[in-house]
């Protein structure tokens, strides 16, 4: 049901990213340790689950959410500020924000914080390379790198075509 997709696509990306991730903590709003368990309730204490994923000082913190900080309203947003300005500076930590559900009154994915990269993610499938793009948006990297890695990317694209166009053919 469409109402219940952004909750089939954050579940999707926990089972995603507990896949590819060499560590990975996943953690609820709803507190619950269950992925399965997971349903939408009212307002949800953002902010607290971002400090406790903090907490674990990870290399990178990737919050799936609909953007509405509403427990209370704002701490999550004021959260990554004061991490990104005063505890982390040096971005050692890299966050992303992954967002499913559209805001048509903005025409845009909600944001947590004007300091960190916010995409709008539809299919969990994307995740990997939302994420990875989310780097350049940080300003970790520069140009050339964002050049040499949509390069590379290309070319994996070229190369996986080639080889179904081959295997059709055959």
């Amino acid at each position: 049901m469409k109402r219940r997709r952004p909750l089939a696509v954050a579940l999707a990306c926990h089972y995603l990213l507990e896949a590819l991730a060499g560590h990975y903590t996943g953690l609820w709003t709803s507190g619950r340790d269950d992925a399965l368990l997971a349903h939408p309730v009212g307002p949800t204490p953002l902010g607290e689950r971002i400090l406790d994923a903090l907490e674990t000082a990870p290399e990178r913190l990737v919050i799936v959410s609909d953007g509405w900080d509403n427990a209370p309203p704002g701490l999550a947003g004021e959260v990554l500020r004061v991490w990104r300005t005063r505890l982390d500076p040096a971005r050692r930590t890299g966050v992303v924000h992954l967002n499913p559900v559209y805001d048509a009154a903005d025409f845009d994915v909600r944001r947590l914080s004007p300091g960190v990269p916010t995409a709008g993610i539809r299919n969990a499938e994307d995740l990997p390379a939302l994420v990875e793009i989310a780097q350049f948006a940080e300003g970790r990297t520069g140009l050339t790198d964002l050049t040499a890695y949509l390069d590379a990317r290309a070319a994996r694209l070229a190369a996986a075509s080639h080889r179904r166009a081959e295997r059709v053919s055959r």
